[in-house]
């Protein structure tokens, strides 16, 4: 199965983490994007909202636990107010 590693991080950290994982055979995507949001980190540039960037890691399920700890500990996540990482799979057969 096919699964992604997501992480909603403070503008910034995503390039850092992609780059991190650019030559890693075990992630067959990295991508980065920006976004605003109004309610995940203390500080905002913008008002009501905050820039923050948007990490997409595509992995077979097989590696998924040791690249998403590897994220976190990259992005420091286990400090406050540093961002939120997820894993979801992709796509699920039904009825197998």
């Amino acid at each position: 199965m096919i699964c992604e590693i997501g992480a909603f991080l403070h503008k910034g950290e995503g390039t850092k983490i992609v780059a991190h994982f650019k030559e890693d055979p075990r992630v067959l995507g990295a991508y980065v994007e920006a976004g605003r949001t109004s309610d995940l980190f203390r500080f905002r540039e913008f008002g009501s909202a905050s820039e923050n960037d948007i990490v997409m890691l595509i992995a077979n399920q097989i590696d998924t636990d040791s690249l998403f700890d590897e994220v976190c500990d990259l992005a420091g996540i286990d400090a406050p107010q540093r961002g939120l990482v997820f894993l979801m799979p992709l796509h699920t057969r039904i009825g197998v």
